[in-house]
């Protein structure tokens, strides 16, 4: 074994593929926090879905930015969807994918 390389134990019989972390897809986005503390998954382009806190209520904003003076700023193209909607356009999200199925 390499000395660079740590040796590491387990008590499960599967051996190291239990200590490997769930790979995403290619192509999958994934999230992390910004500056301010909020949960940011960028999309295609300028697109990016942000979880944010405004007036004490949770919103999920899904919107499209514009780079100024260097900075990138959220546009008027987009939506925030309270945690309620969130929750009903998830509950949709089988019903929309049988009808991008026919497109």
């Amino acid at each position: 074994m390499p000395k660079n390389k740590k040796e590491e134990s387990s008590d499960s019989d599967s051996g190291p593929e239990d200590r490997t972390p769930a790979k995403k897809a290619k192509g999958e986005p994934s999230g992390s926090k910004n500056k301010d503390g909020e949960y940011v998954i960028d999309l295609d382009g300028k697109k990016r879905i942000t979880v944010r806190e405004f007036k004490s209520k949770v919103y999920v904003d899904i919107r499209e930015f514009y780079e100024k003076d260097g900075k990138q700023l959220p546009g008027k193209k987009g939506i925030s969807l309270s945690g309620e909607n969130w929750r009903k356009l998830l509950a949709s999200a089988d019903e929309i994918n049988e009808q991008l199925k026919n497109f």
